[in-house]
């Protein structure tokens, strides 16, 4: 029976060793760069490779976060970061980045890729659709329930890794863009401020009462796991690179001692121990835990609405856990036989067992002489041959045979020699364990430099589709409502320069009509969030896919890899343009989708010079169209728990095509409207002014090229959704500036601050 893997968080070396130590059969660990964890200790290039050799004599694996969005200019790093680790071969990559995924696929097939959660999986399509494109194992967001993810596991035959244990997030994993609207923080790049963990009231409540509405409890699974083996998941994850090493060594000895029991005896119900739980909650975890979302969709009572903190450590636990688990190393257990002969060389042999074989070595030294005075007895050599205290190595039976030949004067070596066979001999099984071969070579070794590093896809002369140097970039508009949709036709009837308007999918599930966009081209927006749950949203993306033609729908608008991935297993030949949730950061990331889709969004964290340089490589090189957000409400959380039900209640119509508004305050008096989608059951917690660019235009136009302006209308009412779409068609018609702009409060977003 193939036994489900634990799997630590290791911050540093030291936790790395606790946790092996504690029973973990493998860590993940950032590098120096490019890893979502940017605030934990990590490890430089020497250390990792360290990591590697330790973890591979003792038959475990190191798995190497290379999980953040990489821009377009950091992408040439890449290779050469990752290189060293090939070679000593690294076990496996956590990815988020479809470009980074693309060059560990083409450059190291021989590392494993497995798609971090921040990918943010929500179904058997997009997990079948990263399989495709190279991946082993998946890291589903940890919304998923056990019935989502064991169909994953079974339907797309990819191996599963889940969260057990640790710190929950509010926001889909990936979906998050709140630390960095709010700074420069962002969670794609391993910078997560935590704004979730601040207070946030209702609007209009005055309780006084702080609460936190967005801040989870923790996850402790303990309980369940014989439930979560059964289910098929392949690997147990604990959560925390950011925290101590007893951290991850203590909660991986309580999980490792009931997985255990269970393979023990899979029929026997093992209670978990008052002693052990009191241990986890001892180590860094909230005063109040769950079972996160095996069991359920969302509920109050997962969030720490009055208590976010932490329980207060256990010295005596922590100290217990350090006694027992970081002040020592994991030792391989080994034979030795030394044979010592007058007038022949000294032998050492060395055997052990490592990944289910028997490696044996010999070394050999000077001929052994005859004791001239006194003899070297078994003691003397065995008190030499046990020094093994600085290596990984301990003798576990040490043979010893002299041999005088029968003259009764004994033998003699120098006691130096001794130590240097035992020395020799070390470094030897040290090198035959751990020395990978040098086969490692860049692809194509024919081809220039900079074709090593990036392989680039050029687009046929057939499927570019790029707009005229000399005509202007198209003005497209997204509305959510039918008041949003009344006003932009009015607009669109009176200036005529709308070429294409984004439907909501809610607004084309309950039209039977066709949509006329009066000159307009009509692509419905399909949800932020897919999941096939009770209420199957995958059959939503399937049915507006096969009545788009009848409806006056020419495209999709993407938001996940579940609904990519729908579209790809369907065939679906209209067009597939990827919405800015879906990352292209870098040139490579398009190019590891470009038989899929026909146009991509730029993201909104990135400045207008790195917007400019991805988008001039994507069109020039591939042959892809690139839309830009000019204006729009960026939607900095989108959430499986929600807010109406938290702090008010369920409105009922989970699964109907129904949406609703609230709104939160922050500490500083900012209100954050959110928009509940219950057909799909997921909020959007939206940013409290919009992002406009309408006084940046006359420099964007001047110096960039995008192949189309985007507005994107969310919780305008239709007076507002007019002004709006008015103002920035006069704007990119004629230059003009509509008084619209006058009053309008809005943040430029990240035009020119960059995210850390």
């Amino acid at each position: 029976m193939k036994k489900v893997e634990l799997l630590a968080p290791a911050g540093g070396y030291e936790t790395m060793v606790g946790a092996f130590n504690a029973g973990a059969d493998a860590v993940y660990l950032g590098g120096a760069k490019f890893g979502a964890r940017a605030y934990a200790d990590n490890f430089d290039t020497q250390q990792v490779l360290d990591a590697i050799s330790y973890a591979h004599l003792f038959g475990k694996k190191i798995y190497m976060t290379v999980n953040t969005l990489v821009k377009e200019r950091e992408y040439g790093e890449l290779y050469d970061f990752m290189l060293p680790f090939a070679e000593k071969k690294l076990d496996g990559v956590i990815v988020q980045d479809l470009g980074v995924m693309k060059l560990i696929r083409d450059e190291f097939p021989n590392i494993e890729l497995h798609a971090s959660t921040q990918a943010t999986v929500t179904g058997v399509n997009g997990a079948r659709l990263l399989k495709d494109l190279g991946c082993v194992r998946v890291v589903p967001a940890r919304e998923l329930s056990l019935m989502e993810m064991k169909e994953i596991r079974e339907k797309a035959d990819v191996e599963v890794e889940a969260f057990i244990h640790g710190a929950m997030c509010y926001c889909y994993s990936g979906m998050c863009l709140f630390s960095s609207m709010v700074g420069t923080r962002s969670g794609n790049r391993g910078r997560c401020a935590q704004p979730c963990r601040l207070p946030y009231s209702l609007l209009g409540e005055r309780s006084g009462k702080e609460q936190y509405p967005l801040s989870l409890k923790d996850m402790c699974t303990v309980s369940i796991i014989p439930e979560l083996i059964e289910a098929g998941i392949d690997s147990f994850k604990i959560e925390g690179r950011m925290k101590r090493p007893e951290y991850a060594a203590g909660v991986t000895s309580i999980y490792r001692k009931y997985i255990d029991l269970y393979y023990k005896d899979p029929t026997a119900h093992h209670e978990i121990s008052k002693e052990d739980m009191e241990i986890l909650s001892s180590l860094y975890l909230r005063t109040q835990i769950s079972q996160g979302y095996y069991h359920k969709h969302n509920g109050k009572d997962m969030v720490t609405l009055y208590s976010p903190s932490y329980n207060g450590t256990s010295d005596r636990v922590l100290a217990d856990v350090k006694e027992k688990y970081l002040d020592k190393e994991l030792k391989l257990k080994c034979k030795l036989s030394c044979r010592l002969c007058v007038g022949e060389e000294a032998s050492l042999i060395m055997s052990l067992v490592h990944g289910g074989q028997e490696i044996v070595l010999e070394t050999h030294g000077n001929k052994v002489q005859e004791a001239s005075k006194r003899p070297m007895d078994k003691e003397s050599v065995l008190k030499q041959l046990s020094k093994f205290g600085g290596t990984v190595f301990e003798p576990e039976k040490i043979d010893i045979d002299i041999d005088d030949r029968g003259s009764g004067k004994g033998i003699f070596i120098p006691v130096s020699e001794l130590n240097e066979l035992r020395r020799n001999l070390c470094d030897q099984m040290f090198v035959c364990i751990t020395e990978p071969d040098h086969e490692m070579k860049r692809a194509d070794n024919d081809k220039d430099e900079a074709e090593k590093v990036v392989r680039i896809a050029t687009a046929s002369p057939e499927k570019s589709v790029l707009r005229e140097a000399n005509n202007k970039p198209c003005l497209h508009v997204l509305v959510n409502t039918r008041e949003q949709l009344k006003s932009v036709l009015e607009v669109q009837n009176k200036k005529h320069s709308i070429s294409r308007i984004y439907i909501d999918s809610n607004l084309f599930l309950e039209s039977d009509r066709s949509f006329d966009g009066d000159g307009a081209e009509i692509i419905a927006a399909l949800p932020y969030m897919t999941r096939h749950e009770s209420f199957d949203g995958t059959l939503d993306v399937a049915r507006i896919a096969d009545s788009a033609d009848a409806k006056g729908i020419s495209g999709l608008l993407v938001r996940n890899l579940e609904q990519l991935g729908i579209l790809k297993e369907k065939g679906y030949t209209g067009k597939v343009i990827l919405d800015y949730g879906m990352y292209i950061w870098n040139e490579q990331a398009a190019a590891m989708v470009k038989e899929l889709v026909s146009e991509v969004s730029v993201p909104l964290e990135l400045t207008i010079h790195e917007a400019a340089e991805v988008a001039d490589k994507v069109r020039g090189n591939l042959g892809i169209p690139v839309s830009f957000n000019v204006y729009g409400y960026a939607p900095m959380m989108i959430s499986a728990g929600c807010v109406k039900k938290t702090l008010d209640k369920c409105s009922g119509n989970q699964g109907k095509i129904s949406s609703s508004e609230t709104a939160i305050v922050d500490r500083m008096g900012n209100e954050l409207k959110v928009t509940t989608n219950c057909r799909n059951c997921y909020n959007v917690i939206w940013n409290a002014l919009p992002t406009s660019l309408h006084k940046k235009m006359e420099n964007i136009t001047g110096r960039f090229s995008f192949d189309n302006y985007r507005i994107d209308l969310t919780v305008e009412d239709g007076d507002r959704a007019y002004a709006v779409t008015e103002g920035f068609a006069d704007l990119i018609e004629n230059g003009s500036m509509s008084a619209v702009f006058e009053d309008l409060k809005f943040t430029t977003g990240h035009f020119k601050r960059g995210v850390e």
